[in-house]
């Protein structure tokens, strides 16, 4: 288990807007009792902790995102600034800068633990639960149908906009307030492509049944019929040279293809972390 360091702590980045100094990060995360905190998500090369950070006085509940720097490639990410914490935080301006929610990044701050480096993200604590989590739970029809159309207008409002994240697999989502709306939570890899065809539509609609379906919560083939023609409605809004410009029947059915024969080459889907899983592999929040 990667436990956040409390030795040497040093911050690389922080929110300068929020109105904290530097030092008073590293000094709430050095007063953190982690035998008190809760394990959200726990990897051999990774961990994931929610713990009440006091900064200048002011109790906040934060999630912490932590990785050691233990090998060359990981320190030469850090040296330039591309470790997973600093893709993290420019995923999530890109993200908020075009007007999308997501867990608003703090601070990055190494530190020691056990003679090792650990990078540390500091990110907002979302409510909610995961897309994930709402398939495993029963629910009436006309909320799976509304599931499905904010999955599909969140997409096609990232693309509209310039943006695709290639890791949008319904534990890395959360369904926010109100109608429904959908919160990206990990952003490593949302990125601004010039262009998409359908081969990477199908890959989106692949890790909506590939993660489910390895958790015992395979999405229906109605469902995803369902939102296939809702995503192609949608793509199709902005102009006719879209990578849904063809009859909706056509997109709904060549998907489909791709997706059950990506499913099917992927062989068995069970996660070695299951996100449904007892304690340590959690979704991010709750």
């Amino acid at each position: 288990m990667l436990v956040p360091p409390t030795e040497g702590l040093k911050v690389a980045k922080y929110a300068s807007g929020a109105g904290y100094a530097p030092d008073q990060w590293a000094r709430a995360l050095a007063g953190v009792d982690w035998d008190q905190a809760e394990l959200l998500s726990d990897k051999p090369t990774s961990s994931v902790w929610r713990a009440e950070l006091v900064v200048q006085k002011r109790p906040m509940t934060l999630v912490i995102k932590c990785e050691p720097i233990d090998s060359f490639k990981r320190k030469l990410q850090k040296l330039v600034r591309k470790t997973h914490a600093f893709r993290h935080w420019r995923g999530a301006e890109l993200l908020m800068r075009h007007g999308f929610r997501t867990a608003e990044p703090k601070a990055v701050v190494y530190g020691r633990r056990d003679g090792v480096e650990v990078e540390c993200l500091i990110m907002e604590a979302l409510a909610g639960k995961t897309v994930l989590a709402f398939m495993s739970e029963s629910h009436e029809v006309t909320e799976l149908k509304r599931l499905t159309e904010s999955l599909a207008d969140h997409l096609a409002q990232l693309w509209r906009r310039g943006l695709f994240n290639r890791d949008s697999k319904p534990s890395n989502l959360i369904v926010g307030d109100g109608a429904l709306s959908i919160i990206e939570l990990d952003v490593v890899g949302l990125g601004s492509p010039r262009w998409l065809d359908e081969s990477e539509w199908a890959r989106v609609c692949r890790d909506l049944v590939l993660e489910p379906t390895g958790c015992g919560v395979r999405p229906s083939r109605t469902s995803m019929m369902r939102f296939c023609r809702s995503l192609h409605r949608r793509l199709s809004l902005r102009s006719s040279h879209t990578p849904a410009s063809g009859p909706w029947r056509e997109f709904r059915d060549d998907m489909w293809s791709s997706v059950s024969l990506m499913v099917t080459a992927h062989g068995d889907p069970t996660p070695e972390h299951n996100p449904l899983g007892p304690a340590g592999n959690r979704p991010h929040q709750d």
